[in-house]
C-alpha cells in the first residue's frame, strides 16, 4: 500500500509540474505598457507607403498612445490632422519594436478589444529577428483595408517550408493553407507561407464587432503555432500567469520543424506593433472592398476612425527550462518580472527531481526502516 502511495504522490507531482511549464518574461499591461518599447520615427522603412511613423515623445503628445480608464493600451493612426492639399502628405502613425526579444521556448499571448482597419489601414502583430530575413519574421495578425480574415504567415531565407495543403488535415491545423514557401525569395515573392484564419470575427471590423478575442503563438520543439480565439472562446487560463496550451484546442496555424528547422531559420525575435497605411499590400488588394485609390484617402482624417488598438493586455512567457528567456537590446538576459514598470516575480517552478530529493525519498526511506 505505502509503494502505491508513492507511486501517486509521483504521479501528483509530475502532474503539478508539468502545468507549471510557463513562466511570465514580460507582462506589457497597463500604466507601464509603453516602457519597454524603442519607437522607430520616419518613414515606412519596409514598404513604399504614405505613414511617418513619431517618435515616443510625439506619439505621447499627439495622443497615438495612451492607456484609458479600463487599464487598455491604445496605439493609434492620427484621425484629426487634414493632409488632402499636400500631395506628400504622410499620415502619423506608430511604429513599436520590444525592448526585450521572444526565443524558442516562448509563449506569446495579446488580448485585444479592437485592431485597426479601414481602407489604406494595414496594421500588424509581428516578430523579427536583427538580420532580416536571416533570422525570420512571424506575422501574428495581418491584413488590409476591410478583410476580415486575419493571415498569419513566415518569412525566411529559401528552405522554410509548410506541408502542402493536402497534408495539412484538420487535425493539425483549422486555417485554410495559401502559400508553402517561408523564403522571400519564393514563387510568391515575399508572400511566405501563408495561412488563412477561417474566422470572419478574426480581423477588422468583425473582430471589433465580437468584442475582439485573444491571439497566441507557442514556439517549442515541435515548430511554430498560432492560435486565434474569440472573445466567448478564450481558454480561462489563457489570462492567467500559468497557461498551459497543451490543453487547447488545434492550433489556427502550425508551422512543423519537420518542413522547417526554426533552429536554423530564426533567430530572437522583437515583437512590433505598429499600424501602415497604403503601401503594396493595401493597393494590390484595394479593389472591390475599397472605392478610388489608395492614395487619395491617405489626407482625409475621417478615414482613420477605426486605425487603432486597444490591447488589454501582451505578455511573454518562458518554459521552466529558460531557454525561450528573452533578452534585452543589449543581449543581456531581461529580468523576469511582470512588465517594465512591476515588482512582482513569478517564481521558477521547482523541477520533479528536487521534489524527489526533498519529500518523496525522505519518505520511502522511513517506510524502508519501518518495513526492516
Amino acid at each position: 500500500m505505502h509503494s502505491l502511495g508513492v507511486v501517486g504522490l509521483v504521479a501528483v507531482f509530475c502532474t503539478t509540474s508539468a502545468r507549471a511549464a510557463f513562466t511570465v518574461a514580460q507582462n506589457y499591461q497597463g500604466s507601464s505598457f509603453f516602457d519597454a518599447w524603442t519607437f522607430q520615427n520616419g518613414p515606412d522603412r519596409n514598404s513604399s507607403s504614405n505613414v511617418l511613423y513619431q517618435t515616443r515623445e510625439q506619439a505621447l503628445q499627439e495622443g497615438l498612445v495612451s492607456v484609458n480608464a479600463a487599464g487598455h493600451a491604445i496605439i493609434k493612426m492620427d484621425n484629426t490632422t487634414d493632409g488632402t492639399k499636400d500631395p506628400n502628405f504622410g499620415r502619423p502613425s506608430v511604429f513599436m519594436l520590444s525592448n526585450a526579444t521572444v526565443s524558442a521556448g516562448s509563449l506569446v499571448i495579446m488580448d485585444a478589444i479592437t485592431m485597426p482597419f479601414g481602407c489604406s489601414v494595414w496594421p500588424a502583430f509581428w516578430m523579427q529577428g536583427p538580420n532580416w530575413p536571416n533570422n525570420g519574421e512571424i506575422d501574428i495578425v495581418e491584413n488590409v483595408n476591410l478583410q476580415t480574415n486575419n493571415r498569419y504567415s513566415l518569412h525566411t531565407a529559401s528552405g522554410c517550408t509548410h506541408p502542402p495543403a493536402d497534408q495539412s488535415p484538420a487535425s493539425m491545423e483549422t486555417g485554410q493553407v495559401l502559400s508553402t514557401d517561408c523564403s522571400t525569395t519564393g514563387a510568391n515573392g515575399n508572400q511566405g507561407c501563408l495561412i488563412q484564419d477561417p474566422s470572419t470575427n478574426s480581423f477588422g471590423a468583425g473582430f471589433k464587432a465580437n468584442g475582439g478575442g485573444a491571439y497566441a503563438m507557442l514556439w517549442d520543439d515541435t515548430g511554430i503555432k498560432i492560435w486565434f480565439f474569440p472573445r466567448a472562446s478564450i481558454p480561462a487560463d489563457a489570462s492567467t500567469n500559468t497557461p498551459n496550451p497543451s490543453g487547447w484546442p488545434t492550433p489556427t496555424a502550425f508551422y512543423p520543424s519537420s518542413s522547417c528547422d526554426t533552429t536554423k531559420f530564426f533567430g530572437p525575435q522583437s515583437i512590433v506593433l505598429n499600424i501602415n497605411v497604403c503601401g503594396s499590400f493595401p493597393e494590390s488588394n484595394f479593389n472591390p472592398s475599397c472605392s478610388g485609390k489608395c492614395q487619395d484617402l491617405v489626407g482625409v482624417p475621417s478615414n482613420y476612425n477605426n486605425a487603432y488598438f486597444e490591447i488589454s493586455y501582451l505578455r511573454v512567457f518562458t518554459s521552466k527550462s529558460g531557454s525561450g528567456s528573452s533578452t534585452t537590446s543589449g543581449g543581456t538576459a531581461a529580468p523576469k518580472t511582470t512588465g517594465s514598470g512591476s515588482a512582482s516575480v513569478i517564481a521558477k517552478p521547482a523541477t520533479i527531481f528536487t521534489i524527489l530529493a526533498t519529500i518523496v525519498l525522505p519518505f520511502i526511506g522511513g517506510y524502508l526502516t519501518v518495513a526492516l
